[in-house]
């Protein structure tokens, strides 16, 4: 049998037979896997995902269950594991392995099937300039800019032709969404090509975005870093009144016009706020929005590479590091000693407001480069070869750079730490 038997749809859906498909991985990678299935006529029966904030909940009317509590339950004879994490894929893997699912027998990575996962920033600027993102903390940026909703078609067409296994688009990267007064039509445009949509707003503006909603996004995400004046420390340059007002906005507008919107909080842990997390959880709650965390990240990577060689870096910056509760040394001592576990970022692509298309889509510096023409003039089996054989790439992976944001997102991690005070389930 050909080595990629599984990337056609009827061969695939035909070795899974009567089989119940789960896929692992609530967020994201999972939507988008769920999505491209139910395309190809494979429909899922659930999720598996380890976070304790997504237990006993739902994603898409899919039932999320521990990952101890499906090995008790279930079998490779009677389960097929789509695995769907971008960071933690190959750890994944050898779980199930070692319960007894084996690979494209019992398991096939939904990386394997699509070939990248696609940021699109549809606003090439941010109305904030927080000392944690390169907006606020780096001094190159790329021409300011909107995508249109033409541009935008002409890249979704090439991304399905080229792609038939992708399954969402995400609307953002480092820029606010929000700002393109097209991006409902933007939105509507996803929806009409059998894909969804991701969006990630810092909500701290004062224009409406009622509309956004109404286009019905799948996926929306608010970024905060605590609560009141605590907020204003990193969000540099909202106001947590503003801020407050349009959360309540958001659970509005999605009762009103979409009430299956998946909404996600996602808490940054810093050293000043994690007193406010209880506060957060109940406000959550409340609105109905599901609370993520992650310790708090200096961005870019850029950042994190200067700070491991030694380099100066912005004020900004330095006072990122001032207040972070996992500092970059403690995280690239964990990164480095696990520097041969695969690049994340290798099959993401970041595509700007003007269809060129960025290195990587977690380092910002303009003048890394990975194409001089746009993406619809790039056939995608040139993109890996070109960053495989880049100094860049080299440099980022020999060092362990690769995996700093890993380290960042890894929820265990969270837990050894107590990094904030999450109520443990009775």
């Amino acid at each position: 049998m050909n080595a990629n038997w599984f990337q056609d749809p009827v061969t695939l859906a035909r070795f899974i037979g009567e089989r119940k498909i789960f896929i692992w991985g609530a967020r994201h990678e999972g939507y988008a896997a769920r999505l491209a299935l139910t395309r190809h006529g494979i429909m899922p029966s659930g999720y598996i995902d380890s976070s304790p904030a997504l237990a006993g909940t739902k994603a898409f009317d899919l039932s999320i269950v521990d990952p101890d509590r499906f090995f008790a339950d279930e079998t490779p004879d009677h389960v097929f594991i789509v695995v769907a994490s971008g960071f933690f894929a190959d750890e994944i893997v050898k779980r199930c392995e070692e319960e007894g699912w084996h690979r494209r027998r019992d398991l096939v990575v939904y990386g394997e099937l699509r070939r990248f996962n696609y940021q699109i920033d549809v606003a090439g600027m941010c109305n904030l300039r927080c000392i944690s993102c390169p907006r606020g903390n780096w001094p190159r940026h790329r021409k300011p800019g909107m995508m249109s909703p033409e541009a935008y078609g002409r890249l979704v067409d090439k991304i399905l032709k080229d792609d038939p296994w992708t399954g969402i688009i995400t609307l953002y990267n480092w820029g606010e969404p929000l700002l393109n007064p097209a991006l409902p039509e933007i939105i509507s445009i996803t929806r009409e090509k059998g894909l969804q949509s991701a969006i990630s707003s810092n909500l701290a503006m004062t224009r409406d975005f009622e509309d956004v909603v109404r286009a019905r996004p799948d996926w929306f995400r608010i970024s905060n870093s605590g609560w009141g004046g605590n907020y204003e420390r990193t969000h540099t340059g909202a106001r947590w009144n503003v801020f407050h007002a349009n959360c309540l906005k958001l659970s509005e507008y999605k009762r009103r016009h979409h009430p299956d919107m998946l909404v996600e909080f996602f808490f940054h842990i810093y050293s000043h706020n994690r007193g406010d997390f209880p506060r957060i959880q109940s406000f959550c709650d409340e609105l109905g929005f599901t609370l993520r965390y992650r310790h708090a990240a200096l961005a870019p990577l850029d950042n994190i590479a200067l700070v491991d060689d030694g380099g100066k870096i912005t004020d900004a910056a330095a006072l990122t590091r001032k207040i972070q509760f996992l500092q970059v040394e403690e995280v690239m001592e964990i990164a480095r000693a696990e520097r041969n576990r695969p690049c994340y970022y290798m099959d993401h692509l970041w595509i700007d407001w003007d269809l060129s298309v960025a290195h990587c889509m977690e380092w910002y510096d303009p003048a890394l480069k990975l194409f001089d023409r746009d993406f619809l003039s790039v056939d995608l089996s040139e993109i890996k070869p070109a960053r495989m054989n880049s100094t860049h790439c080299r440099m980022c992976m020999e060092k362990g750079i690769h995996r700093a944001y890993c380290v960042y997102g890894d929820e265990k991690l969270i837990a050894t730490k107590s990094s904030i005070p999450v109520q443990k389930e009775e």
